[in-house]
C-alpha cells in the first residue's frame, strides 16, 4: 500500500506518495516550476538548476534550503516555496549565466525575460552555440538508442559530441537527441526519404505492426520515447498496437521491445521537419 504524506506547496496543502519528487507533485497540483533538463521519459539529474525551490523541514528548526525540485523527495510536513525571493534570485542568476552562454537561444531569452533578468551588460560571444550542456540529448541516446553521443572535455570547453571528435559512428539517426534539446541546438532535417543529423545522412525508417502477430501486451507503448505507439481497440473487435507512420521517429525502440516479433521497420518518405518538444521553453515538459 502506498504511503501518503502531507506537505505544503506555496501555501497549499498537498497529499502525495512518499518518495515522489517535489517537481512531479507540484505539476500534478497545477503549480508550474521552470525546467530545462527534465523529461518525463528520463530519470531526473538536476543539471540545469532552474527548478530550485526553497524547502523548510519540520526537523530543521526554522532553517530552509534551496533544493532541486526534480530530485528532492517529498516528506511529511515539509513546506515548499516555488517563488520566494531567494528562489527568484537564484533562478535569475542561473538564467543570466545561461543567457551569457547562449545569447541567441530564443528559449533561454524568453525564460530570462520572464524572470526579470537584465542581460544588457553581459559580454557574450557572438560565435557561441546554444548548447547548455544539460545532458538531455546524451541521456535519451543512452536510454533509448545507442549511446552514440556523450559529453566531452570539462569546464568552459565541455560540449556534446563523440570521443573521436567525428560524426558518431554508432548513431542510428533516430533523432531523439534533436527532439528533446531544449534550445533546439542539434541541426536535424529531412529531405524526401533522407534524414540528416550529426553530419550523416540516414534513410527514414518507421515501425509497422503485423496485427496477426500482435498480442497487445503494451511493450511497444512503454518503450516508445515519443509516446507514438499505442494499444488501441481495432475495428476487428480486439486490441492491437498502433504506430502512425506520420508520427513515428524510426528509433526502433518498439522493435526491440516487442516479445512476439510483430513490429518491423521499413523506409518511409516523411517530409515533416523534426519538431522540438515545445513545452521546455514554457517551464518544462508535462
Amino acid at each position: 500500500m502506498t504511503t501518503l504524506v502531507n506537505l505544503t506547496i506555496d501555501g497549499r496543502t498537498v497529499r502525495a506518495p512518499a518518495g515522489s519528487y517535489v517537481l512531479q507533485v507540484a505539476r500534478e497540483a497545477g503549480i508550474e516550476i521552470p525546467t530545462l533538463c527534465d523529461h518525463p521519459a528520463l530519470e531526473p539529474v538536476g543539471a540545469c538548476r532552474l527548478c530550485l525551490v526553497e524547502v523548510t523541514h519540520p526537523d530543521w528548526k526554522g532553517w530552509s534550503g534551496l533544493m532541486t525540485s526534480c530530485l528532492y523527495p517529498v516528506e511529511e510536513g515539509i513546506q515548499v516555496s516555488t517563488s520566494s525571493a531567494r528562489v527568484r534570485d537564484a533562478r535569475r542568476q542561473v538564467l543570466t549565466l545561461l543567457a551569457a552562454r547562449c545569447p541567441s537561444s530564443a528559449a533561454i531569452r524568453k525564460l530570462a525575460e520572464q524572470h526579470g533578468c537584465d542581460t544588457t551588460l553581459l559580454q557574450v560571444d557572438p560565435n557561441a552555440d546554444n548548447c547548455i550542456v544539460c545532458g538531455l540529448c546524451t541521456r535519451v541516446c543512452e536510454s533509448y538508442a545507442t549511446a552514440a553521443i556523450t559529453t566531452v572535455s570539462r569546464g568552459a570547453t565541455k560540449a556534446v559530441g563523440s570521443f573521436e571528435a567525428q560524426p558518431p559512428e554508432e548513431c542510428v539517426g533516430c533523432g531523439a537527441c534533436a527532439q528533446v534539446c531544449p534550445t533546439d541546438n542539434i541541426p536535424a532535417s529531412r529531405t524526401g526519404a533522407d534524414f540528416r543529423i550529426w553530419q550523416r545522412t540516414f534513410p527514414t525508417f518507421v515501425a509497422t505492426v503485423d496485427p496477426k502477430r500482435c498480442t497487445a501486451c503494451g511493450s511497444c507503448e512503454e518503450a516508445c520515447p515519443f509516446a507514438v505507439a499505442r494499444v488501441v481497440f481495432a475495428a476487428a473487435g480486439h486490441h492491437v498496437a498502433s504506430i502512425p507512420a506520420e508520427q513515428c521517429r524510426g528509433c526502433g525502440a518498439c522493435v526491440g521491445a516487442c516479445p512476439s516479433g510483430a513490429i518491423d521497420q521499413k523506409t518511409y518518405e516523411w517530409k515533416a521537419m523534426l519538431e522540438p518538444v515545445p513545452s521546455f521553453s514554457q517551464g518544462g515538459a508535462s
